[in-house]
């Protein structure tokens, strides 16, 4: 067991620094496109960091048929992002990161439908466990529903992306940018790729673990793999916090919380025993609803003024 965590902290390291260069590269990139940091957040930043979990969660489906491990990491991921924002608030010395947060339609967009999208996921559970034969193939009503409003926000949100891209770049577009496309477009390549090497070997060992161990896959995968494939999403999100670009670290966190939902859609169609959501386990969930919680106090409380702190944290 010993030489499996070993092996679980060496692939989370990969994970770690490959994810952060698929941060740098997707802002580069957003940079050459004239992109708005909001939109770069949501969805550049938002799909690049969520390539560990997406990774890590097909590869615990196609080669270790390990649902609840898979599952599991993506809706865990979904509470671990959201208390970044607390993070950023104990980090932040200017007040309340969330009063500095300026309130954006983006960002309510974006949680709005990270937390429809997570409703949708408990309630396909819950469908599936009493209609188990209601699906076709291996997409089911909530797995369509899923696809369905993660494309109508990711619409909703281009739009608005549109709308302000100019602005935003004009303000907040980092200067001396010259790296070229093409070595831009390379470098992302090269660290998605170490970044597929590492989730393949991290979600072998923490299967291993999660049985050797007794702790089982839903523990396991909820709590151990998605803190690490997380990590990600918490450098990105520091990073945006010492260089004052709090509106790309927010959209991090919620276009992060979509795309983790779109990628239980995508996990379910590498099952070819029906719908995915119906072999978990009921404790998914709480995980689910727990994500809903915090993602709706996270909005609430960037949207409230004037917040009373304790120690400068809103």
């Amino acid at each position: 067991v010993i030489m499996y965590w070993i092996k679980f902290f060496i692939s989370a390291a990969i994970i770690v620094i490959a994810g952060i260069r698929l941060t740098v590269c997707a802002d580069k990139i957003s940079d050459e496109l004239k992109l708005g940091k909001v939109w770069i957040g949501i969805v550049l930043l938002g799909v690049a960091t969520s390539l560990p979990e997406a990774v890590t969660s097909l590869t615990a489906i196609i080669s270790l048929q390990a649902n609840d491990l898979a599952i599991g990491n993506l809706l865990g991921s979904n509470n671990f992002n959201p208390m970044l924002i607390v993070v950023m608030d104990i980090l932040y010395r200017q007040g309340s990161v969330t009063n500095a947060v300026q309130p954006n339609e983006s960002h309510k967009v974006s949680a709005f439908f990270a937390r429809t999208l997570a409703l949708l996921a408990i309630f396909d559970i819950m469908f599936n466990g009493a209609f188990p034969d209601a699906h076709i193939g291996p997409l089911s009503v909530g797995g369509i529903l899923i696809l369905v409003f993660y494309f109508l926000g990711m619409k909703k949100l281009a739009h608005l992306g549109a709308r302000t891209s100019l602005a935003a770049v004009e303000q907040e577009n980092r200067a001396g940018t010259n790296s070229s496309v093409k070595k831009i477009w390379i470098e992302l390549a090269i660290s998605a790729a170490l970044v597929v090497v590492g989730a393949m070997w991290l979600a072998e060992s923490a299967d291993t673990i999660a049985l050797k161990t007794g702790l089982g896959r839903t523990f396991v995968g909820s709590i151990f793999l998605a803190l690490v494939t997380s990590l990600p999403e918490m450098v990105v999100t520091l990073s945006a916090l010492r260089l004052g670009s709090l509106d790309l670290a927010i959209g991090n966190i919620f276009g992060s919380n979509m795309t983790n939902i779109f990628f239980v859609f995508v996990c379910g169609l590498f099952y070819r025993n029906g719908p995915i959501l119906g072999t978990v386990k009921p404790t998914h969930m709480f995980t689910a609803a727990l994500s809903i919680l915090l993602t709706y106090t996270a909005i609430k409380g960037i949207f409230a003024r004037n917040k009373k702190t304790v120690f400068n944290i809103g």
